[in-house]
């Protein structure tokens, strides 16, 4: 845990200035742990896979709903983990506003409103780490159903067939960039949510939106830079998109709450 002289509050914006960027080391952690989920479920799509065709589609479906369902323990595991990592690294933050907070806190991270807001997260988590094969299998039997159409053509595009099947052989490749969006998703929700309502809890009621300032940063967010935000009213971005800051899907931005008076 990081020393708490790390973080300062700006008395002349009212800011609580630390780290409230996700934790890179909780996304990677993350990722490694579903990328296994990944390849075990391209595997199992692999074992079924006859040049741009599927053998049988049924029972491969079969075996990745039963994969779904036996990794149900072990995906609740994996984001307890998660929460638990996102949770410590956010909660020093707050023992300087509040050390009476942040005692609290620091006994039960699930026994408060934040606690809440963790568990509704998880059960979130778990139905996206047990879809991960679900959609490895539903993706593979739409390439075979094109390839079959294909097939059926009166003129086969040759080269068509063979994309198809190139595709078919990317299940556990495509598998693991699905995994690698939910875990950097994931990671960046769970430390918004968790920072939002440690926040609110002492009495902020906005907050700063701040970006990760580099090129891979969406237009409509790097307008929100900056700008100031209402904890209870999320905003509307220039893409027609709405929420805070840290909770669309592959965002890095996050937020900095501001407090009324110090």
């Amino acid at each position: 845990m990081k020393p708490i002289r790390s973080l300062t509050f700006d008395a002349k914006k009212k800011v609580l200035k630390g780290k409230f960027k996700p934790s890179t080391a909780a996304e990677r952690e993350f990722y490694k742990q579903l990328k296994k989920v990944a390849r075990s479920s391209g595997h199992i799509v692999d074992t079924h896979v006859d040049g741009a065709t599927l053998k049988d589609p049924k029972k491969m479906q079969a075996e990745l709903e039963r994969y779904s369902k036996l990794i149900e323990p072990w995906a609740r595991k994996q984001s307890l983990r998660l929460l638990e990592k996102v949770s410590r690294s956010n909660e020093w933050a707050y023992k300087q506003k509040s050390n009476a907070i942040g005692v609290a806190l620091e006994q039960n991270v699930f026994a408060s409103k934040t606690g809440a807001v963790a568990l509704s997260l998880m059960e979130e988590q778990v139905a996206l780490i047990k879809s991960i094969p679900i959609e490895a299998g539903r993706r593979a039997q739409k390439i075979a159903i094109e390839a079959v159409l294909e097939g059926t053509r009166a003129q086969v595009n040759s080269d068509t067939v063979e994309e198809l099947k190139k595709q078919l052989n990317l299940s556990t490749e495509v598998a693991e960039s699905r995994a690698m969006l939910i875990a950097r998703t994931e990671t960046a929700r769970a430390s918004a949510s968790i920072n939002q309502s440690r926040a609110m809890s002492i009495g902020s009621t906005q907050y700063v939106w701040r970006t990760s300032e580099d090129a891979a940063v969406r237009d409509s967010h790097k307008k929100m830079h900056g700008e100031k935000i209402n904890w209870d009213d999320p905003p509307r971005l220039s893409d027609g998109t709405k929420g805070h800051a840290g909770t669309f899907p592959n965002c890095r931005c996050y937020a900095e709450p501001v407090f009324s008076e110090e």
